[in-house]
């Protein structure tokens, strides 16, 4: 049985140099299963960018959207992360 193309789904696009924690990422996919129906879809992506782009596609029943957007955000916050900040050029190994 294929999937309904009206299936809400939540794309998004990752940072080519940013990391996923597997155990939040696979809670952030129980979460929009369980509580809206909805699949995670994962796309690195090929250049710079600040953060992870979050996009809602398919059909979101009314009233539906805006409490993903608040289930979903701190989600998000915890399944990726960049280490940037630490800086390993300047470590002595």
């Amino acid at each position: 049985m294929s999937e309904s193309p009206l299936q809400p789904v939540l794309l998004v696009i990752v940072p080519p140099d940013w990391e996923a924690d597997p155990a939040a990422l696979a809670e952030l996919r129980r979460c929009l299963a369980d509580e809206f129906g909805a699949r995670l879809s994962l796309r690195q992506g090929t250049v710079p960018m600040r953060g992870p782009l979050h996009l809602y596609c398919g059909v979101w029943p009314d009233g539906l959207m805006w409490s993903a957007r608040r289930e979903v955000t701190p989600r998000l916050a915890q399944a990726f992360f960049s280490l940037d900040w630490l800086d390993l050029d300047d470590a002595a190994i």
